[in-house]
């Protein structure tokens, strides 16, 4: 019985040390490894930063002009509107009409004021 003891206590000392040693080793991989992603985070944020100023300037008025110039798309004022007058009759049978019973109909204004085109 004794040496059953003893050969288990050389055993274990020995595989104890080997892991410990094997989570040393472990736990320093890790921290590079969380290093290199916490540097890989720092370099995308600072990317996703310079993007949405990329963006920012591109859809930003002056810009969209520029472009627009750029390729001959001038704003023309001679184009004419035209606006429609509907009936409120129309317009409340469009949006369901207070008869109906329609729950979820979209409200649309009994009458719209009409708007003539500046000509």
């Amino acid at each position: 019985m004794r040496k059953v003891v003893i050969v288990a206590l050389c055993l274990a000392v020995p595989g104890l040390i080997f892991l410990n040693a094997w989570q040393g080793w472990r736990y320093s991989e890790l921290t590079s490894r969380i290093s290199d992603l916490e540097r890989q985070q720092k370099d995308l944020l600072a990317a996703n930063r310079d993007i949405i100023g990329q963006i920012a300037y591109e859809t930003s008025p002056e810009r969209v002009s520029q472009k627009a110039a750029a390729l001959g798309l001038v704003p023309d004022g001679s184009i004419p509107v035209s606006r429609l007058r509907v009936a409120p009759q129309v317009l409340q049978d469009a949006a369901g009409g207070p008869d109906t019973g329609s729950q979820g109909a979209a409200q649309v204004p009994a009458q719209v004021p009409a708007r003539e085109s500046a000509q």
